[in-house]
């Protein structure tokens, strides 16, 4: 701990200069910091994260300059740009929100859905993106949201509400449903059906919690 000769006050940490008066401390220059160092994972792992985009520009670089040379062979190129972005968009979002697993599946789920969506339109619209990965992405991610908060013991405050969310997101398949964009059935009915029996769940079990949640959540 630092002294300060003018002000008569202890001063933690490693400062140099007295916080009220910036007069010089006296004292030992070892002493522990006020606060904790926080560790980012963007530092923690730099290599690897310069790594992996410099595999990035690469690839793009290569794939350019390659399609540039073929250009009979079609604008493939554009498709692994714009699957660098995606693989890049959806590690960025698992990464920040990595301490919040809940939050962090409905993310997962809202950019895929976006991403497979724009893939499914830019190769001439085949409906795979409604029909298949939409329904089963949001399956998977209400399946896994009840395994996790089981096993990690989470609050059900902690994950309730993105368990509703994404059991709504899954009743949007009803949407596609009736306006006849799906080429199979069974895909979005499962994710329906888990749907209704997760929403089902939460309102029965867990209706005093959510009902809480809510007014905590828009303040009433």
């Amino acid at each position: 701990m630092k002294y300060c000769n003018n002000c008569k006050i202890n001063v933690k940490g490693n400062r140099r200069k007295c916080p009220l008066c910036q007069a010089t401390l006296n004292g030992d220059k070892h002493s522990d910091e006020v606060f904790p160092a926080i560790s980012f994972v963007y530092k923690e792992h730099g290599l690897f994260f310069k790594i992996m985009l410099l595999v990035s520009i690469v690839i793009a670089s290569v794939s350019v300059a390659i399609n540039i040379l073929l250009p009979r062979s079609g604008a493939w190129s554009i498709f692994i740009l714009g699957g660098l972005g995606s693989v890049w968009a959806s590690m960025i979002s698992a990464i920040n929100k990595r301490n919040n697993i809940p939050k962090n599946i409905v993310y997962q789920v809202m950019i895929i859905s976006v991403i497979v969506v724009i893939w499914d339109f830019l190769t001439a619209w085949k409906g795979w993106s409604i029909t298949y990965v939409i329904p089963f992405v949001c399956c998977f991610a209400m399946i896994s949201m009840a395994i996790i908060s089981k096993v990690r013991k989470l609050y059900v405050e902690d994950y309730i509400l993105y368990i509703i969310i994404d059991g709504l997101f899954g009743l949007v398949q009803i949407i596609f449903i009736f306006t006849g964009g799906l080429t199979a059935l069974y895909p979005s009915l499962i994710c329906i059906v888990t749907s209704i029996i997760s929403l089902s769940t939460i309102l029965i079990f867990e209706e005093k919690r959510l009902h809480a949640e809510i007014k905590r959540r828009l303040h009433l």
